[in-house]
């Protein structure tokens, strides 16, 4: 019994003993792990330093990335400079931990085109202190090309030299000429978000047509953050073209165009609490639209374009709300990249009227409303809703009018496999010519050349499975797979009556550019359309780096 009691208390003092070391390990574990900066903001602590890391276009530390198309790169690359990501960090060593704009401030950074990452972690040193160090890293920005997109039948090709990060000061300069099938475009385009080194964006686009040519500036001051107290912004722009109404693939009316617009327009946060904030404000709007005759071609049944020139001008008000409930997702629409999706609502309202005693040819009032909203059903699911609106009363009733209502869902139930739908529900009522609606291959049937038809409703579906390898060819493109059914139909304008359902299915290659935030992902896929009509091709080449959802 003695050596049995002894036993006993052996074993009882060596698990005494080992929950002891447990409790210790664990503890030392919970003491290593690294703290999270919400729980950081709970203790009160404060930033002590902000260090800038700026990693190059390829890691050397990563055994894929080390070859000499990596280091010819970086020699060639010029680095992010450090004052371009810093002026993107709203905080200051002595300040409070804030997580929310701790967040923002990566969502803000991954934004900007020369980057393909950006993350801010917590440095806690052994006395506490708390350090914030901004992770960059670079993505390959200058891109010379030249080659062709065929989608939908029709083919484009031109050139360009697009440089998004020039001399490393974060400024986007593009020269490109471009030949498509409705004419030949040369463009130049200067895109600044940092102007001066302030917070202000200066957008430039000049673009000389073959049938004439187009004029685009903005200066705005946008939201970076939830309690950005303010945003205002100028935009103005100006189109001379000859425009096209088309009908079963072949131009039906052509008639010269010329456009102008300018808005005015700026908000301030009023409230601003609990995640959530009432921007109020107002601007001016001013319109100007001028046709010339009508050219009549391969018209058909097709009634001709109402032509109506237009002088507008008006003021608006302009009620909005924001909602910041942002999460990070990998893999959705592009891959590896970090993408960021707001789950909270991101709404806007502007009621406004264009006045005679403005200047303008009809008192009109107009309204103008758009929405997004996501959801998370699972852990492994997202759901998105987008809609926009927007109309204008005349005395003989609505006018270009039109809705927009489009649904995303994305599921990974899979490892390595993304399955994505996308519904798109769109209307128009007495639109202008810009505003028109149309099916076919630019408009999301693959499988179908463009404008196969026009209307004035019309609703589109897609389904894809992507399939994500971990193949990477030397750090720089990943192997992707992907399979796709397209699905449409549209109220004819010709006949008044809804056409049949068009459906098309295909498949090949989903590229993903693993060092470039410009083009992120390449497809080269092959579409089949279900459902022909006479002179539908059998199949279509869709090669292109657009990404609809």
């Amino acid at each position: 019994m003695r050596t049995t009691r002894e036993g006993v208390g052996s074993r009882g003092r060596l698990c005494r003993r080992s929950l002891v070391t447990a409790l210790l390990a664990g503890s030392a574990l919970v003491a290593q792990a690294p703290a999270t900066w919400e729980e950081l903001e709970a203790r009160q602590a404060r930033i002590a330093s902000v260090d800038i890391l700026i990693g190059d276009v390829f890691d050397p530390s990563q055994p894929n990335e080390r070859h000499w198309i990596g280091r010819a790169a970086n020699f060639l690359h010029i680095e992010t400079r450090e004052q371009v990501v810093r002026r993107e960090i709203p905080f200051q060593p002595g300040d409070v931990v804030n997580a929310r704009l701790i967040h923002e401030a990566e969502r803000n950074l991954r934004t900007f085109r020369f980057l393909k990452d950006a993350r801010i972690e917590p440095q806690v040193d052994g006395d506490g202190t708390v350090h914030a160090v901004v992770h960059t890293r670079d993505a390959w920005t200058l891109k010379g090309s030249a080659g062709f997109t065929q989608v939908g039948g029709q083919r484009s090709f031109g050139f360009s030299v697009h440089e998004a990060n020039l001399l490393g000061f974060g400024k986007d300069l593009v020269l490109a000429h471009e030949k498509t099938p409705e004419r030949s475009i040369d463009t130049v385009q200067y895109l600044d978000r940092q102007i001066l080194g302030t917070q202000w964006t200066l957008d430039t686009r000049y673009q000389a047509l073959s049938d004439g040519k187009t004029r685009f500036l903005e200066l705005s001051r946008p939201y970076r953050g939830l309690e950005t107290p303010w945003a205002m912004s100028f935009r103005a722009s100006s189109s001379d073209a000859v425009e096209s109404v088309y009908n079963l693939r072949q131009t039906a009316y052509a008639f010269s165009s010329r456009q102008e617009n300018v808005l005015v327009g700026g908000t301030m946060a009023a409230v601003v609490a609990d995640g959530r904030a009432l921007r109020l404000g107002g601007g001016l709007d001013l319109k100007q639209s001028r046709y010339g005759p009508i050219q009549t071609l391969a018209a058909g049944s097709l009634p001709p374009p109402v032509l109506r020139d237009r002088q507008l001008r008006g003021v608006h008000v302009t009620a909005g709300l924001f909602e910041d409930r942002y999460q990070a997702f990998v893999d959705l629409a592009g891959m590896t990249h970090p993408e960021d999706y707001n789950l909270g609502w991101d709404a806007q309202v502007s009621v406004g009227s264009y006045l005679k005693g403005l200047g303008s040819d009809v008192a009109s009032p107009f309204l103008r409303a758009s929405a997004a909203k996501g959801w998370t059903p699972g852990a492994r699911s997202l759901l998105l809703l987008r809609a926009k609106g927007e109309a204008r009363h005349e005395s003989d009733g609505w006018q270009d009018a039109s809705l927009n209502l489009g649904f995303t869902a994305y599921h990974q139930g899979f490892p390595a496999q993304t399955q994505a739908a996308y519904v798109q529900l769109d209307a128009v009522h007495r639109p202008e010519p810009e505003s028109y609606l149309y099916l076919g291959g630019m408009d999301g049937l693959r499988g179908y050349g463009n404008h196969l038809l026009l209307g004035d409703r019309r609703w589109m579906a897609s389904l894809e499975e992507r399939i994500n390898t971990s193949y990477d060819w030397l750090g720089i493109l990943r192997l992707g797979f992907v399979v796709y059914a397209d699905g449409g139909a549209i109220r004819r304008t010709d006949t008044g009556r809804w056409s049949r359902t068009y459906v098309d299915v295909g498949g090949g290659l989903r590229l993903g550019n693993l060092k470039s935030s410009v083009g992120r992902v390449f497809l080269l896929t092959i579409a089949y359309p279900l459902v022909r009509d006479p002179g539908t091709e059998h199949h279509q080449f869709v090669i292109s780096d657009v990404v609809r959802f």
